[in-house]
């Protein structure tokens, strides 16, 4: 069970990761599928992408597995009702990739409480989400030369206005600064971060510079 958890928080790392959600975004979005219900708490979540956790409690899975069908939902069958039911949330969702079982159906709170224990594996190949530090070189020039030519497209300087785009960054102001120098050419990231970048920048490109690619699609064009 201590190896499966370990798993899971690997496989639950890269899909909050991938969506480039915040703890408190994704406790706000589990509210919205919940009836405005806190089943799923930062603490929670926390404690799952450190592996720490020995049992999540039920009401955290039953939380992400309402998540999980509501985006379905709204991707699947159009934005109208799931605008409602997300609100100023949807631009979260609208292009998110959710967790799903080996058949390919929204997650459920049996299907994720069989994974956290070990009674099943979890669903993706774990070993093409570490990087080695040539990787994340490559992956970083490659990201600084889209965000270039991006700019470029908009008139704006990869020098001077580096700094403007790192503002709109979601992260923390060492991350910005790191962003500004990826975009400058002169910093690159490191292999444990690339997975949390490529969710952020995934983000970021939409919002800034409407150029739509999700997580996964971002690591194939990157790679």
């Amino acid at each position: 069970m201590d190896a499966a958890a370990i798993a899971f928080s690997r496989y639950f790392c890269a899909w909050m990761d991938g969506n480039g959600w915040s703890h408190p975004q994704l406790v706000a979005l589990c509210k919205k599928c919940t009836g405005d219900k806190a089943l799923f708490h930062s603490s929670q979540i926390a404690g799952l992408r450190a592996a720490r956790l020995k049992s999540p409690g039920p009401r955290s899975f039953v939380a992400l597995e309402y998540l999980m069908r509501a985006i379905e939902s709204l991707q699947k069958d159009g934005f109208t009702e799931g605008k409602a039911l997300f609100g100023e949330l949807t631009h979260l969702v609208e292009h998110a990739e959710i967790m799903r079982d080996e058949e390919g159906n929204p997650a459920t709170t049996g299907y994720l409480l069989e994974v956290f224990v070990g009674l099943r594996p979890v669903p993706i190949d774990l070993s093409k989400i570490v990087y080695n530090e040539k990787q994340a070189d490559d992956l970083s020039n490659k990201a600084g030369r889209l965000l270039r030519k991006l700019m470029a497209i908009q008139d704006m300087d990869p020098i001077s206005d580096a700094g403007v785009v790192a503002t709109k960054y979601q992260g923390t102001q060492q991350q910005r600064i790191r962003l500004a120098g990826v975009i400058k050419g002169v910093e690159t990231w490191d292999s444990e971060e690339i997975e949390e970048v490529l969710g952020k920048l995934s983000k970021l490109l939409r919002e800034e510079f409407s150029y739509t690619r999700s997580a996964s699609e971002l690591k194939q064009e990157l790679s």
